[in-house]
Parts: C-alpha cells; structure tokens; sequence
C-alpha cells in the first residue's frame, strides 16, 4: 500500500515519536507480522514487501534519504549494529522470490521488482557507455574505460555461454582465454591486474562495469556452513547470470520439468507487451508495459515513481538512474 501524500507521515515514522531515524516522507507498509511496531523492517517477509513497494532500492544508504534497506531495517536486525545478520542473509530470501539484486545502482548493492529492472534494462542498454559489452566501437579517454572495452566483452560472452557462473569460475576462465598482448592494451596501473594473472579485483571491477549497464545480475546465492559443527555465519556463495536468462519465457503448461530453475515461476513475462495491466503488486501505476517504452520513457517512469515516494529528490534520481 503506498499512502497518499498528506498520509505519509505515519506517527511511528516521525523523528519526535522514534528517534532512530527519520524517514522522509515515510512510507508505511500495512502488512502483519513483518515489521516492529515502530514501522521498521525486521523480518525477510517484510524486506521482501518493501521492495516490492518500492520498486527499486539499494541496500545500504544512498544519496536519497530514507531510500535504502539499511534506513527502513530496525536498528536491532541490521547487520553493523547487532549479531544478527538481518537483511545481510534476507537477501537470499529476496532473490528466491524474484528480486532482481545486482550491484545498479552507484555500483551498490541494490534490489529491485522484475517490471522495475525491466525498465532501467531499457534505459541503461540504449547508453553508447555500455554497449561496448557486446563489442561495439568506442574510444577509450581513460584506462578504466580501455579495460571495460577489451575485457567486459569476453567476460559477458562466458556468462552467457556457461548461464551462470561464480568469480573464481569467471576469473579461470579469462585467465585461459584473454591474450596477454590483450591485457597490455589496458596499461596503466590496471596492468597490474591482469599479469601475470587476472585478478579477483579485475573480475570485481567488470562485474561491476556489467552490472551497471544491466548485462550481469546475481543468480543466486547458497549459504556457507563451516567448522566442526557446520556453523552458517553469514558466509554466501553467488552466481553471476544475465537478466536475459532470469526474464526468459517460461512454458506455462502442466510438462514444465522439476529441473527448471527455481525463479522461473516467478519471472513468467507478466509485464510484457500485454503491459495496459498496472503491475500494482510491483508498486508501478503506469499503463504502459516496458516493451511498448522507449529508452527515455522507461527512465522517466522510475524517475517519476521513485520522486513520488521520496519528493524533493528528483534530480538526485536523475543522476543515479
């Protein structure tokens, strides 16, 4: 539910009645047992809905006040301030349910609804700075962007060759494959990173860079038991898809195989071109579905539904989108 402007300001919300934090122009999420009686995130289910309300958030404070999972999570479940792991092992949950979660946003952690990414793929894809994944033509005035140029499209093409694939995997595999005259291209103090051999920081950096331009998105991520009695501390292992896999079409008669990856039955095309429906569930009131959108069309469409909810930060939302 998203509240109408003079009902934002929820009580529980106000800086005078909770001094934790304040949320501007707080949004309250009606939904029982997820959240603390102060309005806080404490639980995956209420994470999972304030995504869902929001659209599309970062998980750690942002340049936008109040839009963030960290802001909206109670002090006593965030993963800084308390032993538990909170939104830190949520997140999981979160991409099991369909969550697109990708580093997007200001090269952060960031969470978003399926309509929602859907969008900013439209807009990002159709920027000459990305492109230059897929191997098109671009000059190159920096040395960050000569290792964007000539590694990004290799590392783009084994992901999608191999589906998903870990870091180290990704790495490996562009340790066999990218020629050494190639990663003297790059030069500069980025040579360091790639001879003798590519580095967990290079693969960080393109991942990053692919993440950016929509290319790349988490797959999925297992927890980590260690120790003698097999203790999960908050230790994750992920896979790096494309969202091309995530949002492919899925076969909806009664043959679908067992299989089939876990987020296929969230991810069915359900705001395609039949996109006149509102994806209300999503938080997104437009008519238009993403497929009927030009690339500055969608931009707009987050822009205008994220200064909505947090007004006064409408050109702060331009720079990040």
């Amino acid at each position: 539910m998203i509240l109408l402007k003079e009902q934002r300001m929820a009580p529980f919300l106000r800086p005078d009645f909770f001094p934790y934090i304040c949320i501007p122009y707080g949004i309250c999420f009606c939904i029982p047992d997820t959240m603390t009686e102060k309005g806080y995130i404490n639980s995956a289910a209420g994470m999972i809905a304030a995504i869902r309300e929001i659209g599309i958030v970062p998980l750690f404070k942002s340049p936008v006040s109040g839009w963030s999972i960290e802001e909206l999570t109670h002090p006593d479940w965030w993963f800084y301030t308390s032993d538990k792991l909170g939104p830190w092992d949520w997140k999981i949950d979160a991409v099991h349910e369909g969550i697109i979660y990708g580093k997007y946003i200001s090269r952060r952690a960031t969470f978003a609804t399926g309509n929602m990414y859907r969008h900013l793929m439209n807009w990002r894809r159709s920027l000459p700075m990305y492109k230059i994944a897929e191997g098109r033509h671009s000059k190159c005035a920096t040395i960050d962007q000569r290792l964007q140029k000539y590694i990004s499209p290799m590392a783009l093409s084994a992901i999608r060759d191999n589906e998903s694939l870990e870091t180290c995997e990704l790495r490996a595999i562009l340790n066999e494959s990218v020629p050494v005259e190639l990663r003297k291209k790059v030069g500069g103090h980025i040579e360091k990173y790639l001879l003798p051999k590519v580095t967990k920081e290079a693969v960080d950096f393109i991942l990053g860079f692919l993440d950016m331009g929509t290319w790349t998105v988490i797959g999925d991520i297992t927890r980590v038991y260690r120790g003698p009695n097999c203790e999960y501390k908050g230790w994750q292992r992920n896979t790096i898809t494309t969202p091309d896999a995530l949002f492919r079409s899925v076969d909806p008669s009664p043959e679908r195989t067992s299989d089939e990856p876990f987020w296929a039955r969230f991810l069915d095309d359900e705001c395609g071109k039949e996109g006149e429906r509102s994806c209300e569930r999503e938080g997104v009131r437009e008519g238009k579905g993403v497929e009927d959108c030009s690339p500055q069309e969608s931009r707009q469409i987050i822009i205008e539904h994220l200064t909505g909810l947090f007004p006064g930060n409408r050109d702060k939302f331009e720079k990040l989108i």
